[in-house]
C-alpha cells in the first residue's frame, strides 16, 4: 500500500471519530491491541491528522500508569496474572482521568507518572480536556470493566502472535535483552489469550483493523452507520 493508500484510511477513520462525536461532549476513543500491534503508531497518525482538521486533541497512553515495580510483581501470582492484574493501575487512570471527563466534560490536569527504566515518579504530563476535546487512549487491556464504561468508541488493531514477536525482536531486544522474548511466551501471550478470549475486541469493536503489515493494513469491520467506501477498498 501506498503512503497516499494509508493516508487515505487515517483521513476516512479520522471522518469517521467527528461523525461519531456529537454536541457538546468530549469523545473518548480507545485504541486496543496486543503488545507491538501499532498503537502507538496510530495514535500518533490520528491525533496528527484530527488536528490537522482544526479538533482539539488529547492522547492518553495506558503505559504512563504504570505501578512500581514493588507492585507489579507478587510471587503468590502467575506472570500473566502480575501482567493482567498488577501491572497497570487502572483505578488511577479512571479516577483521574476517565471519571472526570465523563461526569464533568472536562478536566485540566498535572499527572506525575512512572518512569519505567528509573521506577521513580519523575514523568509529568499536562492532560487539558474540553468539551470540544476528542481524547485518543491507547492499551492492551481497554476493555476491563475499569476502563470500557468510559470509552465512546472502540478501534481494535488485530495481529497474530508471530507477527507480534517478529516485532517484539526489532522494538524490544535492542533496549531489554533477548530474554524479553521468554517473556512473551510466559506473561504477555498467556495474559492477551485470555483476555481477547473473554472480551472479543475482535468482534464487538467498531472499528477492527489487521495490522499484521503496518505498510498495507486492512479494515476487517467498519461501523455499518458510516460510509463504507475505505471498509470496501480494503477487502
Amino acid at each position: 500500500m501506498s503512503k497516499d493508500k494509508r493516508s487515505a484510511i487515517i483521513l476516512s477513520i479520522c471522518s469517521a471519530i467527528i461523525q461519531k462525536k456529537q454536541g457538546s461532549q468530549p469523545l473518548v476513543v480507545g485504541i486496543t491491541g496486543i503488545d507491538t500491534s501499532g498503537k502507538s503508531k496510530l495514535i500518533k497518525e490520528l491525533a496528527d491528522q484530527l488536528r490537522r482538521m482544526d479538533q482539539d486533541v488529547q492522547t492518553i497512553h495506558v503505559d504512563n500508569f504504570h505501578n512500581p515495580k514493588s507492585q507489579r510483581y507478587n510471587e503468590n501470582l502467575s506472570e500473566p496474572d502480575q501482567y493482567f492484574q498488577l501491572s497497570i493501575d487502572f483505578n488511577f487512570l479512571k479516577q483521574s482521568l476517565l471519571e472526570p471527563i465523563k461526569q464533568l466534560g472536562k478536566i485540566e490536569i498535572g499527572i506525575d507518572h512512572l518512569d519505567l527504566e528509573s521506577d521513580t515518579v519523575s514523568v509529568h504530563k499536562h492532560y487539558r480536556i474540553t468539551p470540544n476535546t476528542i481524547i485518543l487512549i491507547e492499551g492492551v487491556f481497554l476493555y476491563r470493566p475499569e476502563t470500557r464504561p468510559f470509552i465512546d468508541f472502540f478501534i481494535f488493531l488485530k495481529i497474530n502472535e508471530e507477527t507480534a514477536l517478529q516485532r517484539a525482536w526489532i522494538r524490544d531486544v535492542p533496549s531489554q535483552g533477548e530474554e524479553v522474548i521468554g517473556k512473551y511466551h510466559t506473561k504477555y501471550f498467556p495474559a492477551q489469550r485470555r483476555y481477547l478470549e473473554e472480551y472479543r475486541p475482535d468482534l464487538v469493536s467498531d472499528i477492527v483493523i489487521d495490522n499484521s503489515n503496518l505498510d498495507n493494513p486492512q479494515i476487517v469491520i467498519w461501523p455499518e452507520s458510516m460510509p463504507a467506501e475505505v471498509a470496501n477498498e480494503n477487502k
